[in-house]
């Protein structure tokens, strides 16, 4: 038997590997035997020259292992530099993003309500569950003969409940009953908005926590704020059990972090049984008491703590939520203009195919047009890009048009008979709605890449590219069939 090619291509990579070694070596040598010589000629010199070249090449020596140390550690590879928000932050970028024509009126309209809950002075309690854990119930027992004031939570189209709350000492609290936590997203991040703007937040639920609880609480803990959770329906349990469920949810939490935990009863109704003189029974319900205490005692304790750091705490909450408005607003204002940038450049190949001779279906036969379109996209997402890195992902985005031309080409000839009164459709026509279709599939893939990872990855856009390719090219097709005949009316009039 022959040997294999593994066999034959060890010895070479040992004798490979002896000749490197060997090289080091005879260069360390060499190394030495300079330095040698160095020291020799410096000490006849003078005797402190010596002494003088020690001291130059340790400190390389520690600047070398300083530099590479810096590089190496986790600590300094891993970390990124955080943004420091506050209000003057946020002030600032609202007035810059303006002056940039983007849409700021949700960030506007944070700072505002901020702005009004400062004046009004008063402290907001948000008490969140999930549905049927008893909010309502909680609060008319927390809040006896309470009337909620329904207003519209800013930037949404929802309400929340709002009560007023007055202690015995005189201070004016509002607690805000939010959206229970469900499987509407809309209703969730409602009630995450709200637990932002509070100063307290007290957290609602029937028994041990589940999955979707924790996920709920360890957000709310992130936000920094006082937490007490509150175990409702605990009169369904013995005493020893509340205790332990109490116990058990704080430990899952660390000691800097873990909320007060109280048991609770909001009250309702009960079932009993009452037996009749003559021994009958008969089934009926009665009020319950309800067993708020604990609860209204934990919110006053942390009121009591430290007022002024609630304050700043909800500050800070609501600059970071005002922040990630202004992210939000300039990401829709950036997919905005990035759909305009594609709209623009695939008319142009749209009516560049119909102009040309022999039109095709690659996308690098009008480079000029595919080069300006990344550099224009590039730059509205602030990436740096070289011209060596632009005809490389050009060249593989023509690669993979090629491999879907037959595909681009089909949808592009069914779009157009969608139009009546066009006749028979020519090759031009099709191959022109065929540029057209590339071009957008294209600038999308790119202008999502860019924003996934912040530069220009030529790899990650080919992927893109060709996942947009394979998904239904239907109603791109129609758009673009409309901007092929428009420009067909206007370089082929008949």
């Amino acid at each position: 038997m022959g040997s294999t090619p593994a066999k034959r291509i060890r010895p070479l990579f040992g004798l490979g590997l002896l000749c490197v070694l060997l090289f080091l070596l005879a260069t360390l040598i060499h190394t030495l035997d300079g330095l040698i010589g160095l020291y020799e000629r410096a000490r006849a010199v003078s005797p402190l020259l010596p002494w003088v070249l020690n001291l130059t090449l340790g400190l390389f020596l520690l600047a070398s292992v300083m530099t590479v140390a810096w590089w190496l550690l986790p600590s300094r590879r891993g970390r990124r530099t955080e943004k420091k928000v506050n209000e003057a932050s946020v002030i600032a970028r609202m007035r810059s993003q303006q002056t940039s024509g983007i849409d700021v009126s949700r960030a506007l309209s944070e700072l505002d309500e901020l702005e009004s809950r400062r004046h009004a002075g008063r402290v907001f309690i948000a008490l969140f569950g999930e549905t049927s854990t008893g909010k309502s119930s909680v609060v008319q027992a927390l809040i006896p003969d309470s009337k909620p004031d329904t207003g519209a939570t800013t930037g949404t189209t929802r309400h929340c409940q709002r009560y007023q709350w007055i202690l015995p000492s005189g201070e004016q609290l509002i607690v805000v009953d939010a959206p229970g936590f469900s499987h509407d997203d809309e209703d969730t991040h409602l009630a995450t908005q709200e637990a932002i703007r509070a100063h307290l937040v007290v957290y609602l639920c029937d028994s041990d926590l589940s999955r979707s609880e924790w996920t709920q609480i360890e957000r709310l803990i992130g936000f920094g704020k006082p937490l007490v959770i509150a175990l409702n329906k605990a009169d369904q349990f013995g005493e020893d059990e509340t205790d332990a469920i109490r116990q058990q949810i704080a430990e899952r939490f660390h000691r800097s972090q873990r909320p007060t935990v109280v048991g609770i009863s909001a009250g309702g109704t009960e079932r009993v049984t009452r037996i009749g003189r003559d021994g009958s029974e008969q089934e009926t319900t009665r009020p319950r008491n309800p067993r708020i205490q604990p609860l209204r005692a934990a919110i006053e304790r942390n009121l009591l703590r430290d007022p002024d750091s609630l304050t700043s705490l909800r500050d800070a909450a609501v600059f970071q939520l005002t922040d990630t408005r202004l992210d939000d607003a300039e990401r829709s204002h950036q997919r905005r203009q990035s759909e305009q940038i594609i709209a623009t450049h695939t008319r142009a190949a749209v009516v560049g195919a119909l102009a040309a001779l022999s039109p095709g279906s690659d996308l690098v036969i009008q480079g000029a047009i595919g080069a300006r379109l990344v550099r224009s996209l590039c730059q509205l997402h602030d990436v740096r890009v070289r011209e060596l890195e632009i005809e490389t992902v050009l060249k593989n985005a023509g690669s993979t048009s090629r491999k879907s031309s037959a595909l681009v080409l089909a949808v592009a000839g069914n779009a157009l008979k969608a139009f009546p009164g066009i006749g028979t459709v020519t090759g031009g026509l099709a191959h022109a709605v065929a540029y057209g279709l590339l071009f957008d599939a294209f600038g999308h893939a790119l202008a999502d890449s860019l924003r996934r990872s912040g530069a220009l990855r030529p790899d990650d856009i080919n992927a893109t590219l060709e996942q947009v390719l394979d998904d239904d090219l239907a109603v791109s097709a129609r758009r673009v069939a409309r901007l092929a005949l428009r420009g067909r009316s206007r370089t082929d009039p008949e």
